[in-house]
Order: C-alpha cells, then structure tokens, then sequence
C-alpha cells in the first residue's frame, strides 16, 4: 500500500526546520564526518593494498593475513559498536567520535611498530575499537541535524566514505607505497630515531595514524545538537556529558519484539551485502595478480578508479532516489531501493571473476560494486527511519554489530578457506570470489523481499501515528 503526500514538502514545516541546525552547518558536518570516514576506510582497508610485502615480511600464510584483515578488526569493531551505539542515544556524540578517531589512530600508526604476526593481530584489534565510534553515533547525530524526509541524501554523503576510502586506498596507496619504498631504501635509513630500518608498509601505516591523530582537532567545530534542544526546553543545568534521555532496555527489546521481521530482514540482508562487499575488497587485488598476472600497482590503480566510480554513483543514486521517492509518498523506498541493488549485482557478482580478460572483469565490477553501495547508502537510511532517535544509536551498532561480525569477520577468511581446502590452488580464487559474492548477495535479495512488506506497513502506521 502507498500514500500520497501532496503537500509541498520542499521538505517539512517552518517549525520543524527551525528545530534543526541551519542547512549550511548541517552540511558542513556531513562533509566533515564523510572526510573521517574516508580515513577510517583507509586505515582499515590499506592492508589489502600491501598484503604481499607484509606477508613477506612476516611470513604469513593467506589465512592469516585475512584474520588480520578481518577477524582481528571486527572482534572490537563489532562488539564494541554495540555499546558505543548505546552510549550515542545519551551523550555526547561528538565527543565519542572524538575519542574513537584518535584511539584508531593511534593504534594505526603503532601497527608501524610491530614486528610478529600477533602484534599486528592484536593492534588491529585497536583500529576496530576506535572506529567502532564512528558509523552508530554519527548516523543517529545526522538524525538530529535532518528532518527525516530530507536524510538519505546527507547519510548517501556521509557514507561516500566508504567507496573514497577504498578507492584512494588502492588508487594512491600504491603511489604511498612506492615513495615509502624510497624513503626505505635510501643510505642512511637504518640510523634514524625510533623508526630507522622500517619496512616501506609500515611507514605508510605511521603517516597514516599521524594524519588521523592531527584530524581529531576539527571535530571541536561540531556541536552536539542536543545541548541547544535541552536548553529550549528547560532551564536547569544539565550535566556536561549527559544530555538526552535513552529508550529504556526494556523499551528497545519491545519495540524489536514488535518489529521483528523487518529488522531481522534488513539486518540479515545487509550482514551478507557486507560479507560479499568485503571479501571482494580484500582479495580482489590479489584476483587480478594471479589470474592476469597484472603487478599489484597496476592492479591498485585500476581498481581505485572502479570503486571511486562505482561506489560513489551507486551511493549518490539510492540517496537521491530513495529521498524523492519518499517525498512522493511511496512508503519503504529505501528499502525498496535496497532490494533494487541487491538483485541489480548478483548476476555480475559470479561473472566478473571468471572474465577472460582484466578489462572485462573491471568492467563487470562496476556493475557488481554498484548495487552493493545502493544497498548501503539506502539501508542506513532505512535504520534510521525504521527506529525512534532515543534507541538510534543501539540500533545502528547492533546493525554494524552484525554486518561487520559477517561481513569483515567472515567474509576475507571464507575466500582464503575456499581457496586453500576446497580448490587447492592460489590461482583459483576467482572461483571461490565468485562462490561467495555470487551466493550471498542473492541470499541477501531473498531475506529481503521476505521483510519489504513488513517494513512498508510499519513506516504507513509510524506515520499515521506522528
């Protein structure tokens, strides 16, 4: 069923817009988290640029530099999303996105220092700590700065994180790579204070984490939105880091209790989205050395400007969409526009890795990568209108909880499982990328279309009961 608003929304009303920040600033802040997004992407995901000389360096198997890759980031990333969420729908937001950018930061650059297999394993469990901040207490902040019909296109922005982060990952951590190389390799090197002898990887993974600690400083300029509701609504001193009520536990469990099939489709359908997205950019560098012998900078740079191209049209398409759909009247549109990616990337999911040609197989990835992104801008936005604000923050970390639990935890190590007991062979991981990117992406349309009309008839009585 679909209901037609005809009203003007350019979007809400003067009253409601006064009661958010000015659209400027609001934006601003937007572009701001989208820039530490990027860095979070970068810091996670320069890893696969440099898996070769690290595993040479440290003698690694392909197992073990995927739970480096995967495993040792979720253990923290995931769990303590959970709790960061819950800490978001009562303090300051801003605050804890501060504290999670410099606490990843921090532990990216010591990742320089290392020199065993279980120092890395352990560090990295530190930058999924750390940025385990970032995705629940920023979507719920971005909830606060947007009136709810206006918000797939900001959360589309924020979450262009992800596709620039992971293009300029492969696209320039290359270039990162080569000039560190330089810096290794030249006389006099192995005299330097404190970092004298560095590998070139590790190099890049200090000035990385230095970045990041120097960026914390900007997140002073953005205000927690809360402070200024709670000032208009009483006088009385409100403690400085507490400033808004949380859904009681009791009130999220029912809530989700009542609500359980659309949550559990979107959550589940987005769990293997992540799992297909991830080990697909964990390997796929590796994919294109061993099937076509490309050298891994060729192969970085190519696949940059595929998942700069991709990731970001298919972000900016569902937000948009998704947003003037809604203001339209069509009940569910992100989810809808979720379902859309889902079942647009599964057929070029199991073809790009058995492409006979480089050319082909990046051609067939951008296809592949942009239904995934589809899915991701449109299914926070979908979080985001799915539950009340005062439980947004707990929400949005059980959402991450689970899609990264599967998706970074599972998904690289499915790959190197595959490849080394079921296919025996390092050249064929194509084979084993197309197994997994192929299957869980249509198992994700599926769980999904079991829950669209049960999302679509929980926004119709949301709204009838606003």
């Amino acid at each position: 069923m679909t209901t037609i608003d005809n009203s003007d929304d350019t979007s809400a009303s003067e009253d409601e817009l006064a009661s958010y920040p000015k659209p400027a600033y609001a934006w601003y802040v937007v572009v701001l988290m989208m820039c530490f997004y990027v860095l979070s992407f970068m810091d996670r995901q320069i890893i696969a640029v440099m898996l070769e000389p690290i595993k040479a360096d440290l003698d690694l198997t392909d197992v073990q530099i995927s739970l480096i890759g995967g495993i040792s980031f979720t253990i923290f990333y995931s769990v303590a999303g959970v709790f960061i969420g819950r800490l978001a729908d009562s303090l300051n937001r801003p605050l804890l996105i501060a504290i999670g950018v410099f606490v990843w930061s921090l532990t990216t650059a010591a990742c320089g220092l290392v020199g065993k297999f279980w120092q890395l394993f352990i560090l990295r469990m530190g930058v999924g700590l750390g940025e385990a901040a970032l995705l629940p207490s920023t979507l719920s902040l971005l909830s606060d700065y947007f009136p709810s019909k206006r918000l797939a296109t900001p959360t589309s922005v924020f979450l262009f994180g992800a596709p620039i982060g992971i293009g300029l990952s492969f696209a320039i951590g290359g270039y990162l790579y080569g000039v560190a190389s330089e810096i290794a390799n030249a006389p006099g090197w192995e005299d330097v204070i404190m970092v004298g002898g560095a590998a070139a990887w590790k190099l890049v993974l200090m000035f990385l984490g230095i970045v990041g600690m120097l960026m914390t400083m900007l997140l002073v300029t953005v205000r927690e939105p809360r402070n200024s509701q709670q000032r208009e609504k009483s006088s009385e001193p409100k403690s400085v880091a507490k400033v808004a009520d949380a859904a009681t536990l009791d009130e999220v469990k029912e809530y989700s209790g009542q609500n359980w099939i659309p949550i559990t489709a979107l959550y589940s359908c987005m769990a293997l989205i992540s799992l297909a997205a991830y080990s697909q950019g964990f390997w796929d560098i590796t994919f294109l050395s061993r099937t076509y012998d490309w050298d891994p900078a060729t192969g970085s740079f190519w696949y940059g400007m595929v998942q700069l191209f991709a990731g970001l049209s298919g972000m900016l398409f569902g937000g948009v969409v998704a947003d003037q759909l809604t203001k339209r009247g069509v009940q569910g549109a992100s989810v809808i526009l979720v379902l859309i990616g889902a079942a647009f990337s599964v057929p070029f999911s199991f073809l790009y890795p058995l492409a006979e040609t480089p050319t082909m197989a990046l051609t067939l990835m951008v296809f592949a990568i942009f239904g995934s992104n589809m899915c991701f801008a449109c299914a926070a936005s979908a979080v985001q209108r799915l539950f009340p604000i005062a439980m947004l923050g707990l929400a949005a970390g059980v959402y991450y909880f689970i899609s990264n639990a599967v998706g970074i935890g599972i998904g690289p190590t499915l790959v190197a499982v595959l490849t080394d007991y079921l296919y025996e062979d390092p050249q064929k991981i194509n084979y084993s990328l197309s197994m997994v990117g192929g299957i869980s992406r249509g198992l994700a349309f599926l769980f999904m279309l079991a829950g669209l009309k049960h999302y679509r008839d929980l926004m119709i009585r949301r709204e009838s009961q606003a």
